[in-house]
């Protein structure tokens, strides 16, 4: 079959003629000598969101897909991706934040840990560090290889900015142990991941000194205590509950709250701790849940977490 050139006065048509004359050839080359205006014509793309339709070939953007895949008891891989999460299910490489201006929605998430002896549910991925990832007792269980910064770090994708989130902990020895919990999260670990981790956090620590709960931020994969931490008494074997709340204020400007209770008590009407931060890279994004099982153990077997309960809304 042979094809010839077609000069056409309207470039929408030209290019529609253009593009059977290429889908129809099988061996043979299909010759264009379209002059440089009409060139021009044919490559103009259309917006269409943050990708950019051509003529010639159509782009979905420049992230990544791949698919969540559940942790193992005993594996220590990292994330390779900054993942957020999509209406399928499937994670994305998360860029900066949205080009409208808004505030990432996608909040809601819960996580009950029914199945026992399973490992975590697939919602969530080995970022790091991790020694034992499982759930036991209708709870998850978390702990991380020992090194000199013992952290391990499970991930769960959502694409949030105003977080609210709950959950329920308890240290199986309280004076080797801390717990993270991060929101707008990338899906990295420290600084073991290209790119590095980022996000909120409050930490709740019982080797520090003082004992207490403070909230953090992750920049470059470095964690930085937001102001100091408050005291607060923390026992092995005791269920606590915490609430962490991050709010973006103004362009500029996070607010960071978070408190802490006995399980069965009544939530305080009080913040523990309050802080605002204005770190660049982390104003209005959207992003993950993280939590760390921390140890101050560098060798030999660190102690479990037990996590539970975890809801995550947006903020009001």
């Amino acid at each position: 079959m042979s094809c010839h050139p077609f000069h056409a006065s309207v470039p929408a048509l030209r290019r529609a003629l253009a593009w059977l004359c290429a889908a129809s050839l099988a061996a043979t080359a299909c010759k264009d000598d379209r002059n440089a205006d009409d060139a021009a014509d044919d490559s103009t793309g259309t917006t269409d969101g943050s990708s950019t339709t051509a003529t010639s070939a159509m782009t979905s953007g420049n992230t990544a897909s791949a698919t969540a895949t559940s942790a193992t008891a005993t594996s220590a891989t990292s994330a390779t991706g900054n993942p957020t999460a999509t209406s399928n299910g499937t994670m994305t490489t998360q860029g900066s934040a949205d080009s409208t201006g808004e505030p990432a929605t996608e909040c809601d998430f819960g996580e009950g840990f029914d199945a026992d002896g399973d490992a975590w549910p697939d919602t969530w991925t080995n970022a790091g560090g991790v020694a034992t990832a499982d759930v036991q007792g209708g709870r998850g269980r978390l702990s991380p290889v020992t090194s000199n910064y013992s952290l391990a770090r499970m991930y769960a994708p959502a694409d949030c900015t105003n977080a609210d989130i709950t959950f329920s902990f308890e240290f199986s020895d309280a004076g080797s142990q801390g717990i993270g919990v991060y929101v707008r999260q990338n899906g990295q670990y420290l600084q073991q991941t290209d790119p590095p981790g980022e996000g909120y956090a409050v930490f709740i620590e019982a080797f520090r000194n003082p004992v207490g709960i403070g909230v953090w931020h992750e920049l470059g994969g470095v964690e930085t205590v937001i102001g100091a931490v408050e005291p607060y008494p923390l026992t092995s074997g005791v269920s606590y509950r915490a609430r962490l709340r991050v709010t973006q204020l103004d362009a500029s400007t996070t607010r960071l709250q978070a408190r802490i209770w006995r399980d069965g008590e009544a939530e305080p009407d009080v913040w523990n701790v309050e802080r605002d931060d204005q770190s660049t890279p982390l104003q209005g994004i959207g992003g993950g849940i993280a939590i760390d099982a921390w140890s101050s153990l560098t060798n030999g077997t660190a102690a479990m977490l037990l996590v539970d309960d975890i809801v995550m809304t947006q903020a009001p």
